[in-house]
């Protein structure tokens, strides 16, 4: 067991992570874990839109190692504050998403302590996935969405403060239970229950990340201190309307009879938000540490089975 700061710790990841690693946690960001039931053994709140601040609890704190899983994620309300060139980049998201986690890993760097942060397949346009871990971010395009593009900038920014940094990229994650947030897979089954019409997009490649994988995966990070680009995601690739009619028919026992829907067709709507259409993860770093990521045929089963309640 070792003490870990963790940013970010009552987040969809984050809490699985204080959950079930072991690690003596103390959490930092805006909101206090243990008011959603998490253990820590303490909180530092911080205004992650000050870089400077989320820099200063990092150099002040008593631990081997700082996680970050906080981010800015509404996809679509942030793609609002998309500038007009990447060299107006500011804004909420870019800070907490860019500036935030470089600031924590200049700071790791200073100290010498394991810094790991999150980042997701949305950095890529999405043209010709899935991407392995030498792939860097796309680059400033209508084709990536602000969401994406400051993931990326995060990214770049964070290698370049700390070269003894990790960055995990995860794609549409998804756990068993998680009351606070919904998450891809409890999405579709909350839709279910509540008799909702939804169509998944059958054009659309996806390797979804079962969330436990990211847990082990930051632990073995913690406790090796392996630097770079690492890829946790189911290494098959599936669409949102493959996953969605497997996890129902797994949940209810009987095909559940949806009807698939167009991502070509969404992304042409007017002021629609890019989203990665060919996309999805693939590498074989984790496997190098020994870490075996669930397919998401495996975790719709588990899902299925411990998560119905949503």
């Amino acid at each position: 067991m070792s003490r870990v700061l963790v940013f970010g710790a009552e987040s969809l990841v984050g809490s699985h992570f204080v959950q079930t690693s072991g690690h003596r946690v103390f959490a930092a960001g805006i909101n206090d874990p243990r008011e959603f039931g998490l253990a820590v053994e303490g909180f530092r709140s911080v205004d992650l839109e000050r870089p400077v601040d989320a820099a200063a609890v990092v150099a002040g704190a008593d631990v081997e190692g700082v996680v970050n899983f906080a981010a800015a994620t509404d996809v679509d309300r942030i793609e609002r504050e998309r500038p007009r060139t990447a060299e107006d980049a500011g804004g909420p998201a870019y800070s907490i998403n860019a500036l935030a986690p470089a600031a924590m890993a200049q700071a790791a760097y200073a100290r010498g302590i394991m810094f790991v942060t999150l980042s997701t397949d949305f950095v890529f346009d999405g043209r010709d996935g899935p991407y392995d871990e030498s792939a860097l971010p796309s680059k400033w395009s209508d084709s990536v969405s602000w969401y994406g593009w400051t993931k990326g900038r995060g990214e770049q920014l964070v290698r370049d403060a700390d070269p003894a940094a990790a960055v995990v990229r995860i794609s549409y994650p998804y756990r068993s239970h998680f009351p606070p947030k919904l998450d891809f897979g409890r999405k579709i089954l909350a839709a279910r229950r509540k008799g909702n019409s939804v169509q998944y997009f059958d054009d659309q490649w996806i390797t979804p990340t079962w969330i436990p994988d990211v847990t082990r995966t930051v632990d073995r990070l913690l406790e090796v201190r392996r630097n770079g680009v690492f890829h946790a995601a189911s290494r098959e690739r599936t669409t949102p309307f493959e996953f969605a009619r497997e996890l129902l028919t797994e949940a209810e026992g009987a095909d559940p009879d949806l009807r698939p829907g167009s991502m070509d067709a969404f992304l042409h709507r007017p002021g629609a938000t890019p989203r990665p259409r060919r996309g999805g993860l693939t590498g074989h770093r984790l496997e190098e540490l020994g870490i075996r990521l669930t397919s998401w045929r495996e975790g719709v089963r588990m899902l299925a089975r411990d998560g119905a309640e949503g």
